[in-house]
This record gives structure tokens, C-alpha cells and sequence, in this order.
């Protein structure tokens, strides 16, 4: 009798559950854009984002914790920085490149309070929805906006798109399979129209070696240069951040001008120093004279 109990309570234990993709991801060594990677980078960019800490230190331009977004790419460290300096309450903001329509961004107080506008070629995968947010899919180098309206656009590793080839990632349209490395200045031009007087561009790209890759392109100092002479605005704030053994922390334009950028989508084996996109990037505070 006592084996048969054994044996029924063996038969009846209950199967432990399947790993989830980011215990598979951290368990895997944590390779980039293997399976969980997606979900375990959006943690922690969630953790940083609401953690007031993290952000002084975003805002302020002081050295981020030892390890902070190792293996991640560079969005872990754009979107703390961009929305530590997103002003509370209400307003008008553009999000020129929907990284802004996801749920973890539109839920923050600073973005919920305000009246916000996404434009994108075509619509994402992530096109969430919430009552303050209207969607248009529009060339952000010809927009059907009026002038002077924002108080805020916000450009998240967007520009370094423009002129060059669309077709790969984010449409189907070939009249953006372009090839022209100057395809972005019309696009800062029309951010600063879009504007209001006094207005703030918050705009990061990837930096280091100015490199093309036919579906982005990275900037050097010249280009950065380019970047703010044809927006023609005040520079208020201008940061770096690169990745490294210690993960992602603040440096400068010097320490980083020779960085090369990981093309994940030319790459058949990972980076050796476990980069997952840009290994640096440049983020300009820029405001409407």
C-alpha cells in the first residue's frame, strides 16, 4: 500500500512550467535578439524610467550604475535620457519615428498629460492606443502638420534612417528604398517648422565612425555638426553614452569617435564584446529660436 500511495503521489505532482522567454534569454548568456531579449531590454528600460534615481542621474549627465544595460542596445539608455527632460503636465508632443506608441511610454504621467501626435512611414506592430494619441503615417521630410504647433518632438534613432533604404524594416513602399546620406536634412527642417517658438527637439542617433549601412547610417562629430547647424536652434544639452565592459555609461564625443556599429542584420554570429546595435550615441537638446 505504501508503494502504491508512492507511486500515485508521483503520478499526480504537477509538471513545473515552461521557462519564459527571459528566463530562456538569461539562461542562453544573454545573446542579443535571441529569444526573451525583446522582453527582458523592455524591464529594464521600464525599471529605469521609474526609478527616480536612475533618472536624476539620466538628466543630470552623472555616471550610471555599473553594468546598467549590459548586452542591450541603445534604446536602455535613449528613452531615460529623452523623457528625463520631457516636461510634466500638459502640451503638445511629436513623436517623429513611433518609439513613443508603446504601453510603457504612453502610461507615463509625463507623456498621459500631454496631446500626442506619432509619425511613422507605415503602422507598427507596437501601435498602442490611448485617447490622447492620434497616429499619422506621413514622410517626416513633408509633413501635413501646420506650423508652430508642438511644444516638444521627441526623435528616437529615427533620423539616421531617412534618405536611405525604408524597405528592410519599416515599409513596404519602394519609393523609400533611397540611397541619399543628406535624406535627413529636409526632416530637421521640418521638426523645427512643426515647432512652436521656444519649442524643444529631443533627438538621439547612433555615433562613433560615420558608417553606411544602407538602411541607416551613423554619425561622427561632422555629422552631429550637420545635424544642429541645419536645425539651426539652440544647443542646450548635448550627451554621450557608450557601451562597454561596465555596460552602458556616460562619456564623451572623444572617448567614443571611433566606435563602430554592430549591423545585427549583416551579422551571422553576435558581436564578441556582446554590443547588440550602436556601441555609442549622441542625444541633443535643441530649442526653437
Amino acid at each position: 500500500m505504501r508503494r502504491l500511495a508512492h507511486e500515485v503521489k508521483e503520478q499526480v505532482r504537477p509538471t513545473p512550467p515552461p521557462p519564459s522567454p527571459v528566463e530562456l534569454y538569461l539562461a542562453g548568456g544573454r545573446v542579443p535578439w535571441s529569444e526573451g531579449y525583446g522582453r527582458y531590454r523592455r524591464e529594464v528600460t521600464v525599471k529605469a524610467l521609474n526609478d527616480p534615481d536612475l533618472m536624476r542621474r539620466f538628466r543630470g549627465g552623472e555616471p550610471l550604475p555599473e553594468g546598467y544595460g549590459s548586452k542591450l542596445d541603445e534604446r536602455v539608455v535613449e528613452y531615460p535620457w529623452v523623457l528625463s527632460r520631457l516636461p510634466d503636465g500638459p502640451g503638445t508632443l511629436l513623436d517623429a519615428g513611433s518609439t513613443l506608441s508603446y504601453p510603457f511610454t504612453l502610461e507615463l504621467a509625463s507623456v498621459a498629460a500631454k496631446k500626442l501626435v506619432v509619425v511613422t512611414l507605415a503602422p507598427p506592430a507596437h501601435m498602442a492606443h490611448a485617447a490622447n494619441v492620434s497616429y499619422l503615417f506621413d514622410d517626416l521630410r513633408n509633413l501635413m502638420l501646420r506650423d508652430a504647433v508642438f511644444d516638444t518632438v521627441v526623435c528616437i534613432s529615427t533620423l539616421e534612417h531617412i534618405g536611405l533604404d525604408n524597405t528592410q524594416l519599416y515599409s513596404e513602399d519602394a519609393r523609400f528604398a533611397e540611397h541619399n546620406l543628406s535624406g535627413y536634412q529636409p526632416a530637421l527642417d521640418e521638426l523645427r517648422r512643426v515647432l512652436k517658438p521656444g519649442g524643444t527637439l529631443l533627438l538621439t542617433v547612433p555615433f562613433g565612425k560615420a558608417e553606411d549601412h544602407g538602411w541607416l547610417q551613423q554619425f561622427d562629430r561632422d555629422g552631429i555638426g550637420r545635424i544642429v547647424g541645419r536645425f539651426g536652434g539652440a544647443l542646450v544639452s548635448e550627451a554621450y553614452f557608450a557601451h562597454g565592459p561596465a555596460g552602458w555609461q556616460v562619456t564623451t564625443a572623444e572617448a567614443c569617435a571611433d566606435a563602430h556599429y554592430f549591423n545585427v542584420h549583416a551579422s551571422k554570429e553576435p558581436a564578441p564584446d556582446g554590443a547588440a546595435a550602436a556601441r555609442a550615441v549622441c542625444c541633443l537638446e535643441l530649442v526653437k529660436s
